[in-house]
């Protein structure tokens, strides 16, 4: 009788054995873009100083013609910069004139 117990009890456990478990599913995360609604207020740039605010009246008098005429456009490079740098900043708001 016991080796009929055994004998059920190792075949029971062997199949048991055998058995291997489903491996659990795999879990991706994965970046799902959402839309944000972003006021356009945000990572707009400082506008430039005007020339006649960066430079006093009685330095710009001193400086030479040449001088004077680079400070000129590399105040112009300055504003046009200035320009794209603002419209690429509101290039994606609702106003797209820049109001704020």
């Amino acid at each position: 009788m016991k080796t009929i117990l055994r004998l059920a009890l190792v075949a029971g456990l062997s199949g048991c054995a055998a058995h291997t478990p489903a491996p659990e599913p795999a879990i991706v995360y994965r970046d799902a873009p959402t839309a944000v609604a972003v006021g356009c207020v945000v990572d707009r740039p400082v506008a430039p100083d005007a020339l006649r605010v960066r430079v006093p009246a009685a330095a710009w008098a001193q400086r030479a013609p040449g001088a004077k005429a680079q400070a000129v456009r590399a105040q112009a490079g300055r504003r046009l910069n200035y320009e794209t740098a603002a419209a690429a900043a509101t290039a994606g708001c609702a106003d797209a004139k820049g109001d704020r």
